[in-house]
């Protein structure tokens, strides 16, 4: 799918959204059929206690460090989306196309396999300083990008870049459920979403600025220096805050509570799972040995980690022993699914504009619009929804109601779709599907104590990535599987061959239409273009389909999750 990796990528990142929508109360007899799932811990008219204490920060400084937070998060989105942008250009330069995959695998890497662990280095070391590094490591992974002369080192720049990367995005979120109560996280968290998307769509169009891709890097870097500078002037955290880390004890001292053993276990196998899914059925085959070794590999890895950090860990990097709490476990799988769902309808709904219909990208890019509108509403109004009820179940059953709904009418594109549905028709998915990350991010920090919430933090974060990069595998394959499969079914069927044509010349054709998503437009004879066409139609209806199919199973694990108090108060117990 080499070709496909030069199409739009997508808006959101499934280990940096979290946004929601508002949403109005289901019907008395929905509730019914229900039950209580979502009042456990109080009774769904029990009046909420609603203590506001003074804030942990003064507004001023909580303005800066979320203002510093959003800009982190909007330059980790715009750095994807530029170099995405200008992926075949750095590798031609570096004479380097057909490792072109690499520049973005090897980003994708680090962040996913990295993540899970600052929680649990936070809270031995500290928001502020694991924020500090995270800024250093983006901002030195920037500099090598951009002074590199060979693509290996440019690879491991960005490798370095995506430690940081995935530090903004979790920390950031950790930082926020510091300073900020749980009846008004879904706010801050919707602004973020904003932060990001705006970043993500911004990618693109900034690219076009630079006369040389290496600028694309280097003007990140002031930009990193900037909210690091901020963060290190203005976080100050109030005694006692579990964001301070551990205190009385020297740096040795906090290094030996670092669960070495385990944070190893789990990063290689990530990295292997993720390598597996990376480059699966593209670089090797699905049954080659590389493969299997590489999936089994990582299985038995996350099988041995999760008994380690259950019986052995006396510091466990990742405490799973709270995915045996039900709202954890089943927030954590929702979020696993539903970022299946996000990144497949995201990057296959642009595919399908221009392999099908052959938009440009630019009219392409202009369709993801009314996705990042219906993010941005969705996220402000149901922060505030939460912020003025302090529930949020109901939310949840409703937004999976409206992702299912807007997922199918995803799939109903067609070659005849006209303007105005292409236009309107990621608004409802990207409302749906996004809030729900948010309630699972609310859900599971309210199960919790507040000292655990930067390792839940962690565990959800970790649940996203490995699922975006997994749904976008799987349906990458099912997208394959199918294009290959109708190909040669269409070209069996072609009545309109002309003379001439050998079986050889038929099978030239496919082999060129598999390898370009543009062929049919560009070079393809004119008595074969609607059987490509057609056979793409297929392939990303299937992707589609499968991305349905994960957001209804998403949708099932909502149903799991219990209602927990939001309180306006950051005395949590």
């Amino acid at each position: 799918m080499a070709s496909m990796s030069q199409q739009q990528q997508p808006l959101l990142d499934p280990s940096t959204t979290s946004p929601g929508l508002v949403a109005t109360e289901i019907s008395t007899e929905i509730d019914e059929q229900i039950g209580n799932y979502g009042s456990i811990d109080h009774q769904p008219d029990e009046p909420q206690i609603n203590i506001i204490d003074e804030p942990v920060l003064s507004p001023g400084r909580q303005k800066v460090i979320l203002f510093s937070i959003y800009v982190s998060i909007f330059l980790g989105a715009l750095d994807t989306t530029i170099v995405a942008t200008l992926l075949t250009t750095i590798a031609s330069d570096l004479d380097a196309l057909p490792q072109v995959s690499w520049i973005a695998t090897s980003y994708l890497l680090s962040c996913s396999a990295f993540q899970p662990l600052f929680g649990k280095l936070s809270d031995i070391f500290g928001r502020k300083r694991l924020l500090l590094i995270c800024n250093v490591m983006f901002a030195g992974g920037c500099l090598l990008c951009g002074v590199a002369p060979k693509f290996w080192q440019l690879s491991l720049g960005r490798f370095i870049t995506g430690i940081g990367g995935g530090g903004f995005n979790t920390l950031g979120t950790i930082t926020m459920s510091d300073i900020i109560p749980l009846r008004e996280r879904g706010v801050y968290q919707g602004y973020g979403n904003i932060a990001y998307g705006l970043g993500a769509a911004s990618g693109g169009i900034v690219a076009g600025f630079f006369s040389s891709w290496r600028w694309a890097f280097l003007l990140q870097i002031p930009i990193c220096l900037f909210t690091g500078t901020m963060i290190l002037c203005y976080l100050n955290l109030p005694k006692g805050s579990p964001g301070l880390g551990v205190h009385g004890h020297d740096v040795w001292t906090k290094f030996s509570k670092i669960d070495l053993l385990g944070s190893f276990i789990l990063v290689s196998s990530l990295i292997a799972f993720m390598l597996a899914a990376s480059i699966g059925g593209k670089d090797i085959s699905f049954g080659s040995g590389t493969f299997l070794s590489l999936i089994s590999g990582s299985i038995f890895g996350l099988f041995l980690f999760y008994q380690y950090e259950l019986r052995v860990a006396k510091e466990p990097v990742i405490p799973v022993h709270l995915l045996k709490q039900q709202t954890v476990l089943a927030s954590s799988f929702n979020c696993f699914f539903m970022s299946m769902t996000m990144f497949t309808m995201i990057y296959f709904a642009p595919f399908f504009w221009t392999s099908v219909k052959g938009y440009t990208a630019s009219a392409s890019g202009l369709r993801l619009v009314s996705n990042f509108l219906g993010v941005s509403t969705g996220s402000i109004m149901a922060g505030h929804y939460m912020h003025k009820t302090g529930k949020y179940y109901k939310l949840a059953l409703v937004s999976g109601i409206a992702s299912i709904v807007g997922l199918f009418q995803v799939w109903l594109l067609g070659e005849d779709s006209n303007d105005w549905y292409e236009l309107i028709v990621l608004f409802l998915p990207g409302l749906g599907t996004a809030v729900m990350l948010t309630v699972s991010l609310v859900a599971m920090i309210s199960s919790v104590d507040h000292k655990e919430q930067a390792l839940t933090t962690s565990i959800q974060y970790g649940f996203r990535s490995v699922g975006s990069t997994l749904g976008v595998a799987i349906a990458t394959a099912f997208f394959e599987e199918s294009l290959q499969r109708n190909l040669v079914k269409n070209f069996q069927e072609l009545r309109n061959v002309p003379p001439g044509y050998t079986e050889e010349m038929l099978r030239q054709i496919i082999d060129q239409a598999m390898r370009s998503s543009s062929y049919a437009f560009v070079e393809a004879p004119k008595f074969a273009k609607q059987a490509i066409l057609s056979a793409y139609d297929r392939g990303c209806h299937a992707a589609i389909l499968f991305g349905l199919i994960a957001c209804v199973i998403s949708v099932i694990c909502n149903l799991f999750i219990k209602e927990h108090p939001l309180t306006g108060s950051m005395k949590r117990t």
